[in-house]
């Protein structure tokens, strides 16, 4: 790799169970443009053999497009929990270690050594008994250990290492910082392999994330099932919904696909209610007036089957509009808003962006 160039942010560098994406951002007058991409297919197995994925990563971070040896990561999955807590008023220097506290008894399987990093969503009850909720996320030490060796072996400094919802929020949190969104709820669904994130943001800051049991792997589960299809061949009659425009294709395949994971998306679409009416009734709120999914399980055929059943308009999300990249996809590409390059985007945009960096210590 060459030198980082000026104004030049991190490799931004997601590793998820069906590809591993990278994205170098540079800023600009206008915001952000592309400095270079690059992405390589790979399967679960992969990413659970320490071998395989070390060579994935030398190979994708070895691409030319890219500049200086700074990477930005996120905490493997596996290795976190996320719960929410209660805590009295306190200055927010306090926070850290009452959460630690706290989160002793609830975090008992991560006894081994973890850390905890807690982001406040905001008071709870009447003025005169209000308390702190707080999101709480704890990773254990050993993946994230593992995760950091790698990089490491591979001659790269981390310079930051985060939880997926952070990234994965970062892109549009650049549109929600005008006064006039201060308190206006806005909710984000990251539709990953094995389960789905749940965040609800008050203007720009997170006030509630929950992880939902519901991925891609169970969507595919179901193609395979209804319409006997080897696994590998489920995930590609998946994939390829990508590319139905607003939840309609020509492919006589997608009614037979659209119907396998109906049951699904509507068991997803109750966790998503769950969390809706939880932080409405929690935090006195409106219901926020649409829900933007992405990830790599977003597409509109499920945004169509998730706002029918939630009765809430859905949009696939184009994180991608945060940069200039339009020369680096084709239109057809373009189209689709390529949702699932969100978090990738997010950490690559974590050293450069306007105001406060928000890195997260392992």
């Amino acid at each position: 790799m060459k030198g980082r160039l000026h104004n030049t942010g991190p490799i931004g560098l997601d590793i998820g169970a069906r590809a591993i994406r990278a994205v170098q951002l540079k800023r600009t007058r206008a915001g952000f443009a592309l400095v270079g991409h690059a992405q390589v297919e790979v399967s679960p197995n992969d990413i659970e053999n320490e071998d395989r994925l070390f060579e994935y990563v030398k190979s994708i971070l070895s691409e030319k497009c890219f500049s200086g040896r700074e990477v930005a990561i996120c905490i493997p999955d596996r290795a976190l929990e996320v719960k929410n807590l209660r805590v009295p008023q306190m200055p927010a220097a306090e926070l850290e270690d009452a959460a630690l506290f706290e989160a002793r008894e609830r975090f008992a399987n991560l006894r081994n050594g973890y850390t905890i990093r807690a982001l406040p969503a905001g008071l709870v009850g009447t003025d005169a008994n209000a308390q702190q909720e707080l999101i709480v996320v704890a990773a254990a030490d050993e993946p994230v250990e593992s995760r950091l060796k790698m990089m490491m072996k591979l001659g790269v400094q981390v310079t930051c290492i985060e939880p997926t919802a952070t990234a994965f929020f970062r892109p549009y949190e650049q549109f929600l910082r005008r006064s006039s969104d201060a308190s206006v709820p806005n909710a984000f669904v990251d539709i990953g392999e094995w389960n789905t994130r749940v965040l609800i943001s008050t203007g720009d800051e997170i006030a509630f994330l929950k992880v939902c049991p519901v991925g891609g792997h169970h969507l595919d589960t179901s193609i395979a099932k209804d319409l006997v299809l080897p696994p590998h061949e489920a995930t590609k009659a998946r994939i390829s919904l990508v590319y139905a425009i607003d939840g309609q294709s020509s492919d006589p395949k997608y009614d037979a696909v659209a119907n396998a994971i109906k049951p699904a998306i509507e068991q997803l679409s109750k966790e998503v209610a769950l969390c809706l009416r939880y932080h409405s009734v929690t935090f006195r709120a409106e219901r926020p007036d649409h829900i933007t999914i992405a990830g790599d399980g977003a597409n509109p055929t499920v945004a169509a089957i998730l706002s029918e059943s939630l009765q809430v308009p859905v949009v696939v999300g184009k994180g991608l509009n945060a940069g200039a990249c339009e020369s680096a996809f084709d239109a057809v590409e373009l189209e689709t808003g390529l949702p699932q390059w969100t978090t990738a985007l997010g950490l690559a945009m974590n050293d450069i962006r306007v105001g406060q960096s928000q890195k997260v210590a392992s």
